[in-house]
């Protein structure tokens, strides 16, 4: 065979799957599988921005019906779900569901509420038991019980303790969700060290549940099929994009599809004045932080998206 034909045969090879409108190809994954997985770059407009155009999309709610959160810490669930069901929560006790959790700071960017209270929105227009229920996944860390690197260990769940929840709250109740985590949580074959990640643990208890949609790892201008379609879902297997690499493996061996959206790349930033002004919650975030990160906060690190310790 000659250099052309093989050529030509690969290129083929790699034409196999087309961008699909998001929304709609989203939701179809239900049919297939019981747990669809966004893996997300935190903070980033357009990902909140598409988060709650699913959400209210009337299909979400039939399709899916539940949304777990890496963004909410599982100690307040009671406080969420009579949230979500309409009771009127002051922020003060709502906001400890995405305020309290083993990430110190990492919630604090707007798109997190805003998508929490999305749900609320959909959910008044819903009979109750067509509700969306959202689950936070977080570990039930007590900041009240925590006063050294040694307590902050002992509360901190990671992966295992996602995955647990996904189990216990989703696949045995027979029920079906939409997972919404930072990337490096729920790539397959581990994440970027090697280890199991909350996939690889369900994958091995419920094999082919989950479907993988990638929202950054990915130089989506590497491949010409992605121009000019977004917002779109993009399988990964055999194409061009699905051959460049995250961290040490292929893209299509870490995700099963890419989401490619407008806009990527702006950061929804939190309201640092506010949070600073805040004379109860301000000095209670600078205490978690040494704790967790074990240097003093540093804001200008933070706003600059470094290390916090940097």
């Amino acid at each position: 065979m000659g250099a052309f034909a093989v050529v030509g045969l690969w290129a083929c090879a790699l034409a196999q799957s087309a961008p699909q409108p998001a929304i709609p190809a989203v939701l179809a994954l239900f049919d297939r599988y019981p747990i669809v997985i966004l893996g997300e770059d935190h903070w980033q407009r357009a990902n909140g921005e598409f988060y709650i155009q699913l959400v209210r999309d009337p299909q979400f709610a039939k399709r899916a019906g539940t949304l777990v959160l890496e963004c909410g810490n599982s100690l307040y669930q009671p406080i969420l779900d009579r949230y979500e069901n309409g009771e009127d929560i002051p922020f003060d006790q709502i906001a400890q569901v995405w305020r309290n959790t083993t990430k110190v700071l990492s919630w604090e960017s707007p798109i997190y509420a805003n998508l929490i209270a999305a749900v609320r929105d959909v959910n008044r227009g819903l009979p109750a038991e067509q509700r969306i229920r959202v689950v936070a996944a977080d570990s039930p860390i007590d900041w009240s019980q925590v006063h050294n690197s040694r307590d902050y260990e002992k509360s901190f769940g990671g992966d295992k303790f996602f995955a647990s929840v996904i189990e216990r709250e989703v696949l045995v109740k027979n029920r079906k969700a939409l997972v919404i985590m930072g990337l490096n949580h729920v790539t397959r074959e581990g994440d970027r060290r090697g280890d199991p990640d909350l996939t690889s643990m369900i994958e091995k208890r419920a094999h082919h549940s989950t479907y993988v949609i990638a929202l950054t790892g990915a130089q989506p201008e590497s491949d010409p099929a992605l121009r000019g379609t977004a917002p779109a879902l993009y399988p990964l297997h055999r194409t061009r994009l699905g051959q460049t690499r995250y961290a040490d493996r292929l893209l299509e061996d870490a995700a099963d599809a890419f989401l490619y959206l407008s806009h990527s790349g702006e950061i929804a930033r939190p309201d640092w004045e506010a949070l600073q002004n805040d004379k109860i919650y301000f000095p209670e975030v600078q205490r978690r932080h040494l704790i967790e990160f074990g240097c003093p906060l540093n804001l200008e690190t933070w706003k600059r998206m470094d290390r916090p310790c940097s």
